[in-house]
């Protein structure tokens, strides 16, 4: 029989969170789309077409659970990506972003409150692709 306690019992233990893989690598490139592709920051909408994007390649996928992925490269947060296959994820960001090169590269969780890196950030180093065709 079912106990009503208007919610002063104990909570039920919370389910552990997946953990976030590793990467194993981060490579850089400059693109100049065709058509805008839009971004958001602080708010406003706006659109570009010279986009930077970061190929990472991960040892595991990440685990889906109401969250993305979020890659750090040095102090900017990278969240507008998407998953290209297996292991295999794009990030994008407007190519007036100061990504340095050989930035310390790491990965968390987007959508979850303020992200945070849950990798290692000196492990892996952001690496530059001059081909910057699309």
């Amino acid at each position: 029989m079912a106990t009503q306690d208007g919610g002063s019992g104990p909570e039920n233990p919370r389910a552990k969170r997946p953990a976030v893989p590793g990467i194993r690598s981060a490579v850089a490139r400059r693109v100049r789309y065709p058509k805008p592709r839009r971004f958001f920051t602080a708010g406003q909408e706006h659109a570009e077409v010279d986009v930077l994007e970061v190929d990472v390649e991960t040892d595991a996928d990440f685990p889906i659970a109401g969250t993305g992925p979020a890659l750090f490269v040095g102090d900017v947060v990278l969240v507008d990506s998407e998953r290209l296959g297996e292991r295999r994820y794009r990030f994008f960001a407007p190519a007036s972003t100061p990504l340095a090169k050989d930035a310390s590269v790491a990965l968390g969780r987007a959508g979850s409150g303020i992200p945070k890196p849950e990798t290692p950030k000196d492990v892996l180093r952001l690496e530059w692709s001059e081909d910057g065709s699309k």
